[in-house]
């Protein structure tokens, strides 16, 4: 290895691998960025200055492709995944951080690109941001707001449809944001010994506060390190979790001897939730088609404090006759588009169009029929999503109620804002009642949607 190879700093190193393999494998920013930034050779620094690259950069992707586009002789598609990569994390370093000179922008970013595909790529890399310094492309008049906000068009377009201009500007306003905390569950088994933890050290220093809904959710703020390496963790206190996520668990409204299956189930907090309030994993029935994610399911029941849990690696878009009129609470939380997600997944705005969600329509249909054959009369049918697009939320549970598998149920009405928001409704909204969504720049939580369905004869 050469000596300009070894003086490449190691935080660009680390994001450059992140986000080539989220833009070129369909990796997901959340475990390849967990993977490269746990390597030895970064401190807390190093891993905060890689977080923010790796999440700046795919989250003004579109805009920053715009750019280079307008810079570069050759066309995107023609470029080395390593050379466009480079060029897109200098961009950002350009026109989008606060800290970094222009100067060192540009050569760090020509250092990337040498390290990764050699000296040939050096001059390339630096002419374009070098022309990008000297002038900054306006954005065209068509686009310039979706850019703006580090959106395609298209999905722009898409959000404005759903919810208006206003309310489009905002969700992707918030996207762009950094949360202000990590969210997490207290285990409900632990209960007495999380409230112990709580004034111990380690809570301390995780900065770790009680927020506002719903009463088992806490923030914390690792600053750099690595939560799921805290004695509390290990010790299964406690489980992360969206605050979104965690309402699926509360509404399931679980007694110990429900029978419940999960028909999408890893990699398990959802589930686990309802095990912690059910109190035991007796009648507990989990399934995905993934055996590899199973055991990420099995090592979370383990850390919790659980047994073994029933298991089946199956394609819950196919029917199921072991499964017939067997289960007080069906859990049906589809693949979705995970437009509810933007914030923590950046990725998902450059990887979403309109015909992505199309595609998933019937895979969703085929999942809530096939759970709603699995529910016992008076039995709860739970439909949940981590998008907050119309047609995989409200449309699908409508054209469920619609069809011969959904005749026999109906929506339950409850009143949210009472039992969980303690009176405060201001983040609910109900486009069909008896359901809930949750935007995120409303509730400052992941985009969710829950409906939940009693079988009636």
């Amino acid at each position: 290895m050469s000596r300009k190879r070894r003086k490449v700093d190691a935080a660009r190193i680390a994001a450059a691998k992140v986000i080539r393999a989220v833009t070129f494998d369909n990796a997901f920013s959340n475990e390849s960025a967990a993977f490269h930034l746990a390597s030895p050779e970064l401190d807390a620094r190093d891993k905060s200055f890689a977080s923010a690259i790796i999440y700046g950069t795919l989250s003004y992707l579109p805009t920053i492709d715009y750019f280079i586009a307008k810079a570069s002789s050759r066309p995107l598609e023609a470029l080395e995944p390593s050379v466009l990569t480079a060029l897109r994390m200098g961009v950002w370093q350009l026109f989008f951080s606060y800290h970094v000179p222009s100067r060192a922008a540009v050569d760090e970013s020509v250092n990337v690109a040498r390290f990764f595909s050699g000296e040939r790529a050096t001059g390339f890399v630096n002419a374009v941001l070098r022309k990008l310094t000297r002038q900054k492309p306006e954005l065209p008049k068509g686009e310039q707001q979706a850019l703006e906000l580090g959106l395609s068009r298209e999905l722009f377009t898409m959000l404005a449809h759903w919810y208006g201009e206003e309310d489009a500007i905002a969700i992707g306003r918030h996207s762009l944001t950094s949360p202000d905390y990590m969210s997490i569950r207290m285990n409900a088994m632990k209960a007495d010994l999380f409230e112990r933890w709580t004034s111990s050290e380690e809570a301390k220093t995780l900065q770790l506060r009680q927020l506002p809904w719903p009463d088992c959710a806490y923030g914390v703020e690792p600053s750099g390190t690595d939560v799921t390496q805290s004695q509390a963790y290990r010790d299964g206190l406690f489980s992360l979790q969206s605050q979104s996520a965690m309402l699926v668990g509360l509404f399931s409204r679980v007694l110990p001897d429900d029978r419940v299956l999960d028909l999408c189930a890893a990699p398990g907090g959802k589930l686990m939730h309802i095990a912690e309030l059910k109190g035991n994993v007796r009648d507990l029935v989990a399934c995905d088609q993934s055996e590899e994610r199973l055991l990420s399911l099995t090592a979370m029941a383990e850390r919790l404090g659980f047994g073994d849990i029933e298991q089946h690696c199956l394609d819950a878009t196919l029917h199921h006759d072991l499964f017939n009129d067997a289960f007080d609470i069906v859990l049906c939380d589809v693949p979705c588009t995970g437009l509810g997600l933007l914030q923590k997944r950046p990725e998902i705005r450059s990887r979403v169009t309109a015909q992505v969600a199309e595609r998933l329509l019937p895979i969703q249909r085929s999942i809530l029929a096939n759970g709603s054959r699995a529910v016992v009369v008076g039995g709860l049918l739970i439909y949940s999503t981590c998008t907050i697009n119309p047609d995989e939320n409200e449309e699908q549970v409508k054209a469920f109620l619609a069809s011969k598998d959904g005749e026999a149920f109906e929506l339950i009405h409850f009143n949210l804002a009472s039992s969980v928001f303690h009176g405060d409704d201001t983040a609910l909204q109900s486009r069909l009642p008896g359901t809930l969504l949750l935007l995120p720049h409303l509730c400052r939580s992941d985009g969710f949607f829950i409906a939940l369905m009693r079988r009636m004869r």
